[in-house]
């Protein structure tokens, strides 16, 4: 694995990686410099990374694999966190600490499967308090409402088994992005470094070419790899 691990966002990657392989593939000079097929791998690898994040998103558990039905259940499932949290409000008005701990509000992240069926785990189990739901009632939340609860989260599995589920796709998803980003900002450098080559910043004439290959501008300052050193200021009177 690349020793250039990029820290700044994929899309700063992503975008400079475009413009940096198209200035590649318009001017010979650098790909004459480089391995054969070098400027072609690294559009490739930009390829890579770009299906990466999509594949990322996925595993990530942003509810975005479930199925209609389980749509329409988690739907229904949060429609009934949601009926507890405002009565739970209504309820305990100023308990900020047990609205936030027993009925989670405020508590919407993470998004994945596993976390939304925690939290509803949470506030159905202090909906059925026999400690709050006497004082819930009296803001005219019903046994029907809690049977309504207990049969929208019954339509899921376990907490673990969602989480785990989540969890290990993304685990492996994040590894492969991450892996793919170091090998693209790699090349990406080693572009880089044959345009700096080919045009070196002593000559003036060299600028549209650099900023072409954005030797300028990538790496983002704080990111890895060398940054240009910034031109020297005539300090005013």
């Amino acid at each position: 694995m690349s020793n250039h691990i990029p820290h700044f966002p994929i899309a700063i990657l992503t975008h400079n990686g475009k413009l940096i392989t198209d200035a590649a593939v318009a001017n010979a000079a650098v790909a004459n410099r480089l391995p054969a097929n070098y400027v072609t791998d690294a559009i490739a690898a930009l390829a890579k990374v770009k299906a990466d994040v999509g594949s990322q998103k996925t595993a990530h558990g942003e509810l975005g694999n479930l199925t209609p039905l389980q749509h329409t259940n988690l739907d229904t499932l949060q429609y009934w966190m949601q009926q507890a949290r405002e009565t739970a409000k209504l309820a305990f008005p100023g308990q900020s600490v047990k609205l936030h701990q027993e009925f989670q509000v405020g508590n919407n992240i993470p998004h994945d499967l596993g976390s939304v069926l925690g939290r509803a785990d949470i506030i159905l189990a202090s909906v059925q308090n026999a400690n709050n739901l006497p004082t819930l009632k009296l803001k005219a939340w019903t046994d029907a409402e809690t049977a309504s609860f207990v049969a929208a989260r019954g339509n899921f599995g376990t907490v673990e088994q969602a989480q785990a589920q989540d969890k290990g796709g993304a685990k492996v998803s994040t590894t492969v992005k991450n892996q793919d980003a170091a090998d693209l900002y790699e090349r990406l450098l080693t572009i880089q470094h044959a345009a700096n080559l080919q045009w070196p910043v002593t000559d003036p004439a060299n600028a549209g070419f650099r900023d072409q290959f954005r030797l300028n501008t990538f790496p983002p300052a704080g990111g890895n790899g060398s940054t240009p050193t910034p031109p020297a200021t005539t300090p005013k009177p």
